[in-house]
């Protein structure tokens, strides 16, 4: 049994001069990196659509480039069940239609700012 339970209440709206500031800081930092992904809402709807599906989480990781061996900033997506198990593609639904999914291919800012 989980020691918490995660909600679709979870998360809160913030002043904007208070995200931009948190985004300012982080640019800051990583001048030359990558700042942002863009995700439609097509594929957010997708993995939010499973029936358990009380949210998403976005995790971070790195692709490696196989000709250059340069790691790429990525931000996956993933549902996230009441009890905090993340909703994997292969979650046992009878059709790809009824939702859920893992999801990337997002468009990075910069360049796509």
């Amino acid at each position: 049994m989980s020691k918490y339970k995660l909600s679709k209440k979870i998360g809160k709206d913030i002043p904007d001069n208070q995200a931009t500031t948190w985004i300012d800081n982080y640019k800051k930092r990583h001048k030359d990196g990558i700042h942002a992904y863009f995700f439609g809402s097509d594929i957010i709807h997708k993995i939010l659509k499973h029936p358990e599906a009380v949210g998403l989480r976005v995790y971070l990781g790195y692709s490696i480039d196989e000709e250059t061996k340069k790691e790429n900033l990525q931000m996956v997506l993933i549902g996230a069940r009441q009890d905090g198990t993340s909703i994997w593609s292969d979650s046992s639904l009878d059709s790809p239609g009824d939702g859920g999914g893992v999801g990337d291919g997002g468009t990075p800012c910069p360049p796509y700012c």
